[in-house]
């Protein structure tokens, strides 16, 4: 797809000039360096690139994506993913989060294992109802109202 080499050559011409990442090769495919590791390239019309933590995560969750080894294609490698061509709008954003990744990664404060989703919001315990809080005042003017608590039960 000629858009998606084009957009990718422009990331990079991008990158190139603005952040010291270099533009070379990986195993045979455009990419773009830091420090000489890879940490995007351009293949199977698509846009490879390493991530980790909330960016992985959030990258795996977008339509077509996949997981992608730089040598081996069909399959995996810690962190690296492959956005389609469908997604290139968002390409921008996801480079700028790979290269700050590869600079973290370059400080040895990464781990490439997917984070686990968010844990689900705690519910809110239940409204109290008109026949408990009836039976609450109740207790509270018979004990005089030593017993009245202005918190709910679930407190």
């Amino acid at each position: 797809m000629a858009n998606a080499r084009s957009q990718f050559d422009m990331i990079a011409g991008y990158f190139e000039r603005a952040h010291e990442v270099q533009v070379g090769l990986l195993y045979g495919k455009p990419c773009m360096r830091l420090n000489g590791d890879a940490f995007a390239a351009y293949a199977l019309d698509g846009l490879a690139l390493r991530l980790h933590g909330r960016s992985l995560a959030r990258a795996l969750q977008m339509p077509g994506v996949k997981t992608w080894d730089p040598l081996r294609p069909d399959h995996a490698a810690p962190g690296w993913v492959l956005i389609p061509a469908e997604q290139v709008l968002r390409w921008d954003r996801l480079a700028l989060d790979a290269l700050r990744c590869a600079r973290e990664a370059s400080e040895g404060r990464v781990s490439y294992a997917v984070p686990a989703p968010p844990a689900p919001p705690a519910q809110e315990a239940a409204a109290s109802t008109a026949e408990d809080l009836g039976k609450r005042a109740a207790a509270a003017v018979s004990g005089g109202f030593g017993s009245l608590r202005l918190t709910t039960p679930a407190e």
